[in-house]
């Protein structure tokens, strides 16, 4: 019984093994694979997916945070969200201090400019929504307030086809599913239907989490 007991202490004693961060190169080839990715809304999905299972220096999420927030803020992607990854970008950078013997990173650029356009283009985007507007309209200040759930419902229950970007855009947040010939007749309202031939609303509307903010 002692002896058990004596293993047992020694065994919650031992010293967990520290986590290692993500290597320089896998790094890199990571975030060039999300900021080239298809679609915008893609690569900000493939962020995300670093963001949460990846384990980074401070100095590689302060890369991560930056990039999303670019990409959501030069293509009117969540918008609140993307203020709030510069910020928190920009907020993680002052806080590293170089490690003696790793090779450091480029620092982030700063974000004070592309923050303000952010900004505009959100209040824009509120602004417009006061008004009247077409669905696509609408839709896309819609996705620029982080309502993406909201407008990709409206959509689905409008029958109008989306345009190839909207397309894009619904298709990797997880709205459109590709099969082939799957809209083949499907879509009858809209001017422009030829990218949706393989593209039809999935089976189970994707959930709606709100959109990652920071990690």
């Amino acid at each position: 019984m002692l002896a058990a007991i004596g293993a047992f202490m020694l065994v919650g004693c031992e010293t967990v093994p520290a986590e290692v961060n993500m290597q320089p190169t896998a790094f890199q080839t990571a975030v060039s694979r999300a900021t080239s990715a298809w679609h915008p809304y893609a690569g900000i999905e493939d962020l995300n997916t670093m963001l949460e299972t990846q384990t980074l220096s401070s100095a590689q999420r302060a890369r991560v945070l930056y990039e999303r927030g670019r990409i959501r803020t030069e293509n009117a992607i969540e918008l609140p969200n993307g203020i709030q990854d510069l910020q928190q970008a920009t907020a993680l950078q002052a806080t590293i201090v170089p490690e003696e013997g790793a090779v450091p990173m480029q620092r982030i650029p700063d974000t004070s400019s592309m923050i303000r356009i952010a900004e505009a283009k959100l209040q824009l985007s509120r602004a417009r929504l006061a008004g009247l507007q077409t669905l696509p309209q609408w839709f896309d200040d819609k996705v620029a307030v982080s309502e993406v759930a909201e407008a990709a419902e409206r959509y689905r229950t409008s029958g109008l086809a989306p345009d190839p970007f909207d397309a894009g855009l619904l298709e990797a947040a997880g709205y459109l599913c590709r099969n082939d010939g799957a809209g083949t007749g499907k879509w009858q309202l809209g001017e422009n239907t030829s990218h949706l031939s393989d593209l039809d609303w999935c089976a189970a509307p994707a959930a709606a989490p709100a959109p990652a903010a920071s990690s």
